[in-house]
């Protein structure tokens, strides 16, 4: 795809767009009075030239009003289209909800800002934005989502789920312990699956609520991915035809077979590893992977693993080369099923096999605690895209408030929004939401902490800055070295404590600093206790940024504040010993500023 031409073509038409009203769409403008009460759009991700259905919920809190909708798309900032209603009556405190319906364009993986305005009278009542990624494919951006919970389940349930995590733009969910064993994820035969059984944790699972789950993705454009290990097998797994040969053993005589503890309440009291390089093996847990996809409509298979292991041996002592073991078994599940694959390279073990060498659709990294600062998850999303040639993403599973969820509690807010701009700035995804609301622990039904209402808008408010801004965030962008000075506050190109880290995205003809707030916090991502701070908000700053290109202008988003848009900030031109730069006013900073310099 020619990102040069898009532009060309997407300037063009917002010259040539009809201007259909004399106001002045800014966000200062706002009389800040309550109407619009969520504007989203009705799938997660679209084809090319698909239609694009948006859902504006309204009301008037306080007295009938009269007026319209203007819902203005834009690409980086510039107007392609605009959308304009009929003129539409609230009454006092009576909901209504619009369905207003836009064609994409026939470019591929774009992303687009939607802004949804209420206008009466002249007046810019109320204003909230969405966005929209039109991409034929998840893996070039994937916003990654779990279900981890399948009891018997009623569809409207089920419905409100997916509509939920919808609005997050999520557009892939793996379906986390949903299978009867490792080794037999598929309850019952081709012909007559079983319509419950029991998960490795004794929970119910309902064939149902899968099948439901699925149909749901499906029709939001989500991808549905199986979970399941790569090598686990339970007790007696003899009984199911595994063999003790195929087995993965601490010891070179074959006689200590490694294994991965589990609780005494579960199913099998420990999950037994079998050597993935094992060809029998590959062919049992490939044919068992072949009927699960026989029975369910899932997408793809999310392929887990335990990390690095310590030395460990095959049945006949030769020692086994696990690195070497995940591209060829990962190969070989593709080719085999032919469907979509997503590894998890524990703590980056075999991510830069994986990364230049298999066929996934995008990397996966679980964080640990050998990664504990914001610079750790920065450097796991470049090596990621340095490994790959830039040609996957990268989605880190990132488990917040660790140590607090052991106990009923509630996120904090700095703690989650720091750590996803830290990930969303570098070009990586997180992933974090899902049917239980959000990820704190590996164990993906742990639900122990839940968001707040202010943390739920806030994070729709990321999602939605990350798709609109897709293009300059993890599209082809490369990283370049700048000089940067800004007055009277520590700086910081590693994310120290106690400062603001600067990094800076290169893009065609576009640079792109990001500002990452640091001031009164560590650096530590987890926020294993939940005590991370608001950062103090930093106002009106200069900032000095050495360019001897010449710049045509400067525009600033941030996705806290002004629904994310796009804005010119001031800006002059200056030299001094080092060279030339520009000066810019930065007007607000309290956790991203993104910053993007046109040459």
């Amino acid at each position: 795809m020619k990102y040069k031409a898009i532009t060309v073509f997407l300037i063009f038409i917002m010259f040539i767009s009809t201007g259909c009203t004399k106001l002045t769409f800014e966000y200062k403008k706002l009389q800040n009075i309550k109407i619009i009460s969520d504007f989203y759009v009705d799938k997660a991700r679209y084809n090319p030239s698909d239609k694009v259905k948006f859902i504006i919920e309204l009301k008037s809190e306080k007295e009938k009003v009269k007026g319209r909708v203007i819902i203005i798309i834009k690409y980086l900032g510039n107007e392609i289209d605009r959308i304009i209603s009929d003129e539409i009556t609230l009454d006092n405190d009576k909901k209504k909800i619009l369905n207003l319906i836009w064609k994409a364009k026939e470019y591929d993986y774009v992303g687009y800002s939607a802004e949804c305005w209420f206008e009466s009278k002249n007046k810019l009542l109320d204003m909230k934005a969405t966005a929209i990624d039109v991409s034929s494919d998840w893996s070039k951006f994937p916003r990654y989502g779990y279900i981890a919970t399948f009891r018997e389940m009623d569809e409207i349930e089920i419905s409100e789920i997916i509509s939920f995590l919808n609005k997050y733009h999520i557009n892939g969910l793996q379906f986390y312990d949903w299978q009867y064993k490792h080794h037999k994820p598929l309850a019952g035969t081709v012909d007559n699956p079983n319509d419950e059984w029991k998960d490795i944790a004794n929970r119910n699972i309902c064939k149902n609520t899968v099948d439901k789950y699925i149909k749901y993705a499906h029709n939001h454009n989500m991808m549905a991915m199986n979970y399941n290990l790569m090598f686990g097998v339970y007790d007696n797994f003899e009984n199911d035809g595994v063999k003790k040969e195929w087995g993965l053993f601490k010891d070179s005589k074959g006689k200590k077979m490694d294994y991965h503890p589990l609780p005494k309440t579960w199913a099998t009291s420990k999950l037994y590893l079998m050597n993935p390089l094992n060809r029998e093996w590959q062919d049992y847990i490939l044919e068992q992977e072949k009927k699960v996809f026989e029975v369910f409509g899932f997408d793809g298979w999310h392929i887990d693993q335990l990390g690095y292991r310590g030395l460990r041996f095959d049945y006949e002592g030769k020692i086994v080369d696990l690195l070497q073991a995940y591209p060829q078994f990962i190969n070989n599940a593709k080719n085999y099923l032919n469907k979509r694959v997503v590894f998890n390279t524990v703590e980056e073990y075999g991510q830069v096999l994986v990364a230049s060498n298999t066929q996934v659709d995008f990397l996966y990294t679980e964080v640990w605690d050998s990664n504990k600062t914001y610079f750790d998850l920065k450097k796991i999303v470049d090596k990621g895209q340095k490994f790959s040639k830039g040609e996957k993403s990268i989605v880190l599973a990132a488990y917040m408030n660790y140590r607090k969820s052991k106990k009923n509690g509630k996120f904090n807010t700095p703690g989650v929004l720091l750590t996803d701009a830290v990930i969303f700035a570098s070009g990586g995804s997180h992933i974090e939401f899902g049917d239980t609301g959000m990820l704190c622990n590996e164990y993906f039904p742990n639900n122990n902490l839940k968001m707040t209402d202010e943390l739920k808008l806030k994070i729709q408010e990321y999602y939605d800055f990350v798709v609109a801004y897709q293009n300059l965030l993890r599209d082809n962008v490369e990283e370049i070295n700048r000089r940067i000075v800004i007055d009277n506050e520590k700086t910081s190109e590693r994310g120290e404590s106690n400062s603001i880290w600067y990094f800076v995205k290169n893009k065609e003809n576009k640079e792109v600093l990001h500002l990452i707030n640091l001031l009164g916090n560590d650096n530590l991502w987890r926020d294993d206790l939940g005590n991370k701070k608001e950062p103090y908000i930093k106002e009106n700053f200069k900032v000095k940024y050495y360019i001897e290109e010449d710049v045509t202008s400067v525009r600033l988003a941030s996705p806290d504040y002004n629904e994310g848009m796009l804005e010119y900030i001031k800006y002059k031109r200056g030299q001094d010993k080092y060279g030339k730069y520009i000066l810019i006013t930065v007007p607000r900073l309290k956790y991203w500023d993104m910053i993007v310099i046109d040459k």
